[in-house]
This record gives structure tokens, sequence and C-alpha cells, in this order.
């Protein structure tokens, strides 16, 4: 997360100060907020009841009050229906109270999340008339239930809605609708919650019959409660509406409330307390079961009800966290066993998921993977589903271009609800999948800091300060101030997942303590927690328990003596919280030059007459191929696959412009191309499309295939450049510029893979790159000292590519796990650094590129017989024998659909991507069917020298003595080759 500080005009500051006779801090957190007029920033930090403005400005107003009164009058039995959150229950409770006390027959309906879903039941409005109800008043629901409404007008019942969501582009028929965000209504402001339009309904009523405004403001508690809990903007009316509920909130006589309270252990409530601790436990019956327990908490007068009441709401709270746990943990699961975790918006779904919860298990999902996440609980085929979204998303209109998929759908920007038919899940996330460009949602996470403040300055003046602008809450948020380069006393992490944080961080005369809650920073995360750190830079809010200030810790990162150790340090904790989240324009810095500098010694030889061989070493091979691609478009011909796939891993950790990787699967390709004999052979690449044309370890071609060497030598011309890091003999100008490799070899073949070392360094080394990320997590959780591991990859963007190569060579790294073919990078981690190599390689290249780095290495060889069978039966599958196609296709002459490719790749256990190749090349143009021809299929012809390269080549390495194998490393010697063109 990217952290910025506000700026500020110090003058306009201090004269703000002066005029108002305000504290410094108090001022500048004005001014940032907007407030630069002395007689608005006055109003805004000391709101009366003056400001609200008169209730029978809103549209319809007059109407519901003249209705209201008539009931009154004759008797009408009036329904109050609400909604089952906080602000219902609460704007609920608001007109009941308000009404029977004043005279008016009234009666509620919450309804039941679960069975009836959100706004006013039809059956429901039924049921009540037929007890003899004459009058329909809605709080926060009812401006899209039309259904309901009309009932009400067939009926003969009254009709009033109050509500505060966006309505549709028609309005209910009710007999009067207020709702600050109807498209006609004037009203100034337009963020009340529910319970703040009922509050100004019971207004309006009391004005008309002059009851006295005492009665009225006895209820700003609750509506306090209700507008904090909503999260609208505490702004406006909304400041003074908060500000006095508080108070009374804090002097309540509700008994409910205060057992509750006790419970809580909560001494003054701020709307910090509403917000985090009071409003969840009242949510959570509702999200449950019923939503009745929580009004009848608030509204209970007898003593054992209301202890009997507060303890059922904590039994419901903690209910749903543990329903909410599992089914995040299993939301999790499901991501990270899938590739949902590289789509652009996150799905999970499941049969018997708590339909009341998804909402908070999106929220979290969003927390963790920084992308939008939807959740949906299946039941008899019906998906209730609930989405959230991160700032800069707007959900809702991303969505509504798939809301073909669903049967109901709205929302807001950051939060969505939907129902989808179980059998539209798939088709949409694969639509979603399909016509959403990740980097269109990416998002640069980012935190805004008000000010900096050492732990010395955080006192009882700060305090004061702040509290000018309380209440706090959305549209009025917590002032963020970054407390730097502290010590760290002490810290502890707690929670189910680690990512709560408990810490004290230490000033020159005084300690201050602080908690953060899903921080996603664990223990074995952080890299300088542990011998690095000395401090932490810490973003956090400052508020006061009762005995002095604390931190509520939104964020922190590592202190550095320097800004290059800073972000050194930074980037390794960003990796290691969550490489996959990771942001390119966090450490657009780094720039390797490390290929730069070897271009000196190898640049000479682009004016040398061609043909010409150079044998040299891997690092230096790499920087010439590398160069000739700065100065022309370059072709690299292989021998194989193995070959090319070795040449295009080790150039990538440079991540060169334009390079493309080319064989039978992948047959586009860019400026730069890397590729095999039978691509050139069976013109998939058209030589004339080059200006430089390199065959790199061609010699060993006539070993396996001499027919194809000929035809290859025939295609190309002499007018090429030979490279290979073996020596030989040959009839060629040949030139070497060789570099001694300076390692040790252990034999631990055929024993435990341990994942223990004697160094100061490790890299753990895998052939299949598909391990990689898959061993580094398993060691991140097993390691109690990973502070300074990484691993290193292909599926690394190239920007993490960049910063692991240059935070290699500085030495800030000392564990890695990584590929084979990265050009050295394992032994440049420092000198007699061990490289244990786990599984059995495609070709001794991987061993001799392992340890080609500038550090003195010691290459340990673990893999056994059994890791060789598995490589051996992995290029079977990926190259299946001419008898196994033939069988799949014996009856097959039509192109088979997607779903077909999927079974048939399942029960011959051929990769898709293998067998879409293969149909490719057996698809006759002019009729569009299949007709079996073995010499069409390009995977055949290269499984033709694959296999063989492999079993003469690469296979030695289990059995060899362990000096030969030392020999082929470092002599590179090919005793029985002479390449003549």
């Amino acid at each position: 997360m990217r952290w910025k500080l506000r700026q500020f005009n110090k003058e306009l500051v201090n004269e703000l100060s002066k005029k108002l006779k305000i504290p410094y801090l108090t001022s500048q957190l004005l001014v940032t907020r907007g407030f630069n007029d002395p007689e608005k920033a006055w109003k805004f930090i000391n709101p009366i009841k003056e400001d609200l403005r008169s209730p029978f400005l809103l549209k319809d107003m007059s109407k519901a009050v003249e209705i209201l009164i008539m009931a009154r009058q004759k008797g009408l039995p009036v329904l109050v229906y609400g909604d089952y959150d906080v602000d219902g229950i609460t704007g609920t409770a608001t007109l009941v109270s308000f009404l029977s006390k004043h005279g008016w027959e009234v009666d509620y309906y919450i309804p039941n999340r679960l069975d009836e879903g959100y706004g006013i039941q039809p059956s429901i409005v039924q049921s009540f008339y037929e007890k003899g109800f004459k009058v329909l008043l809605s709080v926060d629901c009812g401006i899209t239930s039309f259904e309901a409404v009309e009932l009400t007008k067939k009926l003969g019942m009254y009709a009033i809605i109050t509500d505060h969501h966006s309505t549709k582009d028609v309005l209910p028929v009710a007999d009067a609708v207020i709702d600050p965000k109807r498209a006609d209504d004037n009203y100034p402001f337009k963020d009340f919650a529910g319970v703040g339009v009922a509050y100004k309904l019971i207004t309006a009523l009391a004005k008309s019959l002059d009851i006295p405004e005492e009665d009225v403001d006895t209820l700003l508690d609750l509506v306090a409660l209700g507008t904090i809990a909503d999260m609208v903007e505490l702004v406006d009316e909304n400041r003074y509406i908060v500000k006095e509920g508080l108070k009374k909130l804090n002097n309540t006589n509700r008994i409910g409330l205060i057992q509750l309270i006790k419970k809580l252990n909560l001494n003054y409530i701020t709307s910090q307390d509403i917000g985090y601790r009071i409003a969840p436990k009242l949510n959570a019956a509702g999200r449950l079961y019923s939503a009745e327990d929580a009004f009848k908490l608030i509204m209970t007068e007898n003593m054992s009800s209301a202890e009997q009441l507060a303890e059922i709401l904590l039994g419901y709270n903690f209910t749903r966290q543990e329903i909410e746990t599992k089914i995040y943990e299993e939301a999790v699961a499901q991501i990270e066993s899938t590739d949902m975790k590289d789509a652009p918006v996150l799905v999970v779904y499941k049969e018997g998921w708590h339909a009341g919860v998804i909402g908070i298990v999106a929220t979290k999902l969003v927390q963790r993977y920084n992308k939008p996440a939807l959740v949906i609980s299946l039941e008899n085929g019906i998906g209730r589903g609930s989405g959230r979204s991160i700032e800069g998303i707007n959900i809702l209109e991303i969505l509504k271009n798939f809301s073909h998929h669903f049967e109901e759908f709205g929302g807001h920007p950051m939060a969505i609800g939907f129902s989808i038919l179980e059998n539209n899940i798939k088709p949409f996330i694969k639509e979603l999948k399909d016509k959403l460009e990740e980097q269109l949602l990416k998002v640069t996470s980012s935190l805004t800091v008000d000010a900096i403040l050492t732990v010395d300055e955080i006192n009882e003046e700060v305090l004061e300060a702040l509290r000018y602008l309380e209440p706090y809450g959305h549209g009025n948020p917590e002032p963020i101030f970054l407390i730097r380069n502290s010590t760290v006393d002490r810290i502890r992490f707690f929670g189910n997942n680690g990512t709560n944080v408990r810490l004290t961080l230490r000033g020159k005369h005084k300690l201050i303590e602080g908690i953060g809650f899903g921080l996603k920073k664990q223990y074995h995360e952080i890299p300088a927690i542990q011998a690095l750190l000395t401090s932490l830079d810490v973003a956090a809010n400052i508020r006061e328990n009762g005995v002095g200030p604390v931190l509520n810790v939104i964020d922190f990162k590592v202190s550095a003596a320097s800004e290059e150790e800073y972000k050194d340090k930074y980037f390794i904790y960003s990796f290691t919280n969550n490489w996959r989240n990771q942001n390119s324009e966090d450490f657009d810095y780094y720039h390797s030059n490390e290929i730069l500098q070897r271009f000196e010694k190898v640049k000479k030889y682009t004016s040398f007459s061609k043909p010409f061989v150079l044998q040299t070493d891997p690092l230096t091979r790499n920087a010439f191929l590398i160069y000739l691609m700065e100065k022309s478009r370059t072709l690299i011909i292989n021998p194989t696959n193995v070959d090319a796939l070795h040449i295009y891993e080790s150039l990538s950790r440079h991540c060169p412009k334009d390079l493309s990787f080319v064989n039978s699967i992948n047959t586009n390709y860019k400026k730069h191309v890397i590729t095999n004999a039978i691509m050139i052979l069976e013109n998939v690449v058209n030589i004339s499309d080059f200006d430089t044309v390199v065959l790199n370890e061609i010699q060993i071609l006539p070993a396996i295939s001499s027919e194809i060497f000929s035809r290859l030598i025939s295609r190309t011309g002499k007018n090429v450049i030979i490279t290979s890091i073996y020596n030989f003999e040959t009839n060629i100008p040949l030139y070497s510029e060789d570099r001694k490799i300076n390692f040790g070899l252990e034999d631990r073949r055929n024993t435990k893979k341990s994942i223990e070392y004697d160094s100061n360094a490790v890299a753990y080394v895998f052939s299949n790159y598909h391990y990689v990320d898959k061993f580094y997590e398993k060691l991140m959780k097993a390691s109690h000292n990973p502070k300074d591991m990484v691993f290193y990859s292909p599926i690394l963007e190239p920007f993490q590519k960049k910063a692991i190569s240059t935070l290699v060579r500085k030495k800030r790294i000392k564990k890695l796990v990584c590929s084979t073919n990265t050009d050295g990078l394992p032994s440049m981690l420092q000198d007699g650094v061990e490289i244990k190599l786990y599984d059995f390689p495609l070709t001794v290249k991987e061993l001799i590129d392992a340890v080609a780095g500038s550090s003195y290495s010691i290459l340990q060889l673990f893999y056994n017989k059994e890791d060789v069978n598995q490589r051996l039966n992995h290029l079977q599958k990926i190259f299946p024998s001419n008898e196994k196609l033939k069988t799949l296709f014996e009856n097959i002459t039509t192109i088979p659909s997607n779903e077909e490719i999927q079974q048939l790749s399942v029960k011959y256990n051929i990769p898709e991507k293998v067998l879409r190749s293969v149909l490719k090349n057996l698809i006759t143009e002019k009729t569009n069917t299949i007709e079996y021809a073995p010499e069409k299929i390009l995977r055949l012809k290269e499984r033709e020298i694959e296999l063989p390269y492999f079993e003469k080549y690469t296979m030695m390495l289990l059995n060899a003595n362990i000096k030969d194998i030392y020999k082929m490393i470092e002599e590179r010697y090919l005793y029985d080759v002479y390449l003549q063109i």
C-alpha cells in the first residue's frame, strides 16, 4: 500500500487557528478537509439544532403528516414496516416509540432476512389489513416495493413510504413518498439514513401537533445509533444528529442498551464504538435469525429481559463470527485451489453457505486480495449473492454488463446484491474472465496521511485537538497519523489467521500502545521484525481509552537507515506478504543494469563475418543474444523445445521487449523469436522476417537426426551465428569468450530431500517451475525466520523479476526458491551458497545455469529415480505418441466442443493445450472436419527429437559418476561432436 501525505497551506491554517481560537492541528485537519472559510469551519465543529432545516422542505412531508394526523383522529391502526439492519431496527423503534406515546394505535413488522428478504412483502400487508390496519408506514425500505404498495391501494389502505435508498425511474403509487434521493426533491441534504428520514417525519408531526421538541430529542440516541451504523456521511445535518445523539446515548435510560454496553465494557461511547462494537451485535440477530431480538432489546423496559436479550445478541454475534470464519476459510481454499485467484473479479459459491454473512465474507476477501469479490450461497438451485468492491472500481457499473445472468440485481458502486440460477454461475464466471481485462480493474491501494507525529508528541493536547472534529465516521473519517521511525518495544500477532497485531512503540520519553485488525501481516511475513528491524513507520488513528491516547493501527512498514534500504526491505516485505497483489507502480525504481554491464564483452562479435561459432559460458552467451536483440530483429533456433525453453527462461529474467517462445502450442510471434528446428522446417516461423539468425546448441542435432540437421542448414544458409556453452570441434571460425564457473558438487541423489542448510545462503531449485511457488508458500509457513526469502519463477511479473535480480546481487536476499534457467541467479546469492536441486532437470544446461553466477556455490543433487520417471512420464504426456493420438481420433470426424475437448483431455491424459494444438493441425480447412494424418501433427515431429534428446543427454545424470557430472559442468566439452557446415 502506498502512503501519501496531505499537503496544506500553512498560512491558511495559522489564520484559521487564530480566528477560531482552536489548536493548530484542528485547523490543519479542517483545511485539508476543505473548510477554508472560518464561518463554515466553525459551523462544522459546532453543529447546533438551528442547522436543521424544516422537515416540510422534503417532498410529500405535508401529505404524510396530514394522513398520520387523520389516522390518529380517526383511530386508524398504523403498521410500521421496517428493515432487519440497525438502521431499519432503530428507525422502526423511533417511529413506534413516538407514535405510540402520542396517541396513535401502532404495531410494527420487521422482515426475516433469510425467509423474506429486503423490502415490503405483499403477503404481510395482506395479513395486517385483515387484522384491521389502515395505514402502512415504511422506514428504511419501500422505495422499490411496487407490488406491495399497489396492493395497499387495492385494499383501500393509506401508504406512506419513508426511505433513503436510490429510486428507480418511477416511484411506488403511495399516498406519500418521503425520500431525499427522489429526483424531484429539492431538499439540500440527501444523505440521511433511514432512521434520519424517520426523525424528520416525527419532527414534522411534533411541529404540527405542538408536541414539545424534548419529546423528539429523547429519540436522538436511536437516530444516532442507526445513522452511524448505516455508514452515511456524517456531515451537514447528520453531524448535529449524531453529536447530540451520542450525548443522549451516553446517558440513555434504555435498559436494554445499558446492559449491552455494560457487557461490552464500554465507558464513554464514541461513533467508533457504535460502528465496530455495538452495531455488529445488533446486526447479528438479523443476519442469522430474526431482527426481533435486537428490536426488543432497544424497546424493553424489563431488567430481566434486558439482561437476557443482551446475552442472546452476544451469542448471535459469536455464532455469526464462527459461521463467517468457516465460510471465509472455505472461500479462500476455493480461490487458492483454482485459477480464480488470477481472475479480475473473484467469484466463490457453495451449497449451504449462510446468506446472512456472505456480505461480510466478501468484504474480507476484498481486503485479502485487493480486488472485487462476489460470494454466492446456493440453495435448491438458486444462488443468493453479495458483492463488495475496492475504492476506484464501480462494481455496480461493471456487473450491469453481465446482468443477463442474474434473476435480481442491485446495489451501489461499492456493494451489490443479486440472485442467480445455479446453472448460470459457471457461464457467468467464464464471461467475466473472457470479457474483463484485469489491468482495467487494478487500482493502486493508497493511504492518505493527515500529519506526522512522533511517539512523544502524542499527548492530551492532540486528543483535545481531535475532539473538535468529532463525531467521526463516513464522510468525516478519523485523521490518520504517521508515527515515523519508532522503536518497537513489543509486538504480537493474534487471531485465527494471525492478521491482528498488538504493539508498543517506544519514544525517547514515553511508550504508546496500539492495536490493529485485519492487517494481512503475520509474524513470519514481516522480514524485519526479527534481525533486520530496528523500527517501524506506523499509520494509525489516535484514540483515547480512558487512561490516555492509544493507536488504532491501520498499516505499518519497516523503517530503514536509508531510502534505498527502506525500498529494498519494503519490496521483500510486500512480496512475502502477498506477492500476487504487488503493484508495479510501487516498485518502478528497479531497473537492472546487470545485463548492460556484460555488453562490453560481447558487442564486438556483431561485426564478425558469418558463419562463426561463439563458445562461452551461459551468462556471456545470454548477454550476446540480448545485445543482438537490441540491434536487430533476432531469430534463435534450437534443436529442441528443451533448449529453446532454457534460452527463453534465462533471457526472460532481463525482460527483453517483444520476446516470444514459439512451438507447436504457441505459434504466434512478435519481434524476436526463440524456437525449435521443427518450427522452421514446417514454415511456422518465416526466416525472412528476421535480420539475424542464431543457431543455438545446433551441434547436438546431427546426433539425434542428421536428416533434420541437413534440412535446417539448407533452410538457414550460412549467414548465421552459432552459440554454445559447450566446447567442440568444428570447421567453422570459432571464438571463445569463456569465464570460469566456480562451484562444488555434492551427491545427495536418492537421499531424503532436506530443507536444512549449513551456509548463510540457500537456494531451493526446481526444474519444473510449477513447483516453485507452491514449495515457497509451504516453506514460508514452516519457517521461523523467513525474513529474507523470496521465490523466482517465470510466473512473476517483469517488475518482480527485476527487483529480485537486483536484491539478490545486493545480497539483501539470503534464501531463494527458484526455477532453473534463471541466468545464474541462485549462485549470485553469496559465496558458499547451497543450491539444492530437488527435481530432475530436462537438460544438463540447467545444472550449468544454476552455478553460472558470480559467487562460489555448492550444487547439491537431490533427485532420485522416481524424479527421473516422473520427468520422463511428463514428457511422454506433453508429447503423446502417434498410437495414443490415433486411438483418440479414431472415431472423431467433426470438431469437438470445448466440453468434449476437456473430457478427452482427462480420458487420454493429454494436456488440453496440447490437444488443441493437435486438433488445429488436423482440421481440413475446406470441409472444416477432422481427418487423422500424423504427418500433419507438429507435436509428433517435436516428439521425434524431444524424447531421444532427453534419453541420450539427460537421463545419464541419474547414474553418472559424480566426478563425471562435475566434469560436464566444469569443462563442458563434447568429445564426440564435430560441427561441419
